[in-house]
């Protein structure tokens, strides 16, 4: 909580709620993406930011796509997919929050999220949760239990 403006009177911060992606959320998708990944989408290999947040938000595809929504604006995004694999594995494909939103656990609170549905979605006993890190961005990942193995690549394994 804190003060408004001229006032003694307390003021709730917005409340962060993450929730499924729907498809009203495309542009806004796009939009966290493009703020969040500098230089141009081709240097990503991907078409057009559009395109990339229309190809996140299909869940025919073993895709999991979550938004992070403060009051009704989307300032993060996760998403991740199920690979098949011996370990069952969820490959997280893109975390991003808002410049202007970064440093207050939004990306962890996403992170965090996908963990909880990936540890209810197999029985198998174990499962392999994996992304590919930029060297600036280890560090935030291994606070949230990554390790580093290889060129970028960090794994958590989640056991039953």
């Amino acid at each position: 909580m804190y003060l408004a403006e001229n006032s003694t009177e307390e003021v709730r911060a917005p409340e962060i709620r993450i929730v499924p992606a729907l498809s009203r959320d495309l542009d806004s998708i796009a939009l966290v993406l493009k703020a969040s990944f500098p230089g141009e989408a081709s240097y990503y290999k991907i078409k057009s930011w559009y395109c990339e947040a229309k190809r996140i938000i299909r869940c025919d595809k073993g895709w999991v796509c979550l938004v992070a929504r403060k009051e009704r604006e989307v300032v993060g995004v996760i998403a991740a997919r199920c690979l098949k694999t011996e370990v069952p594995t969820v490959r997280i494909e893109w975390v991003a929050v808002l410049p202007s939103e970064r440093g207050m656990g939004i990306g962890s609170k996403l992170i965090e999220e996908l963990i909880g549905i990936a540890d209810l979605s197999f029985k198998e006993p174990q499962v392999r949760i994996t992304l590919r890190a930029r060297g600036e961005r280890q560090d935030f990942y291994r606070k949230l239990g990554f390790r580093c193995y290889g060129r970028g690549w960090m794994k958590m394994r989640l056991k039953h």
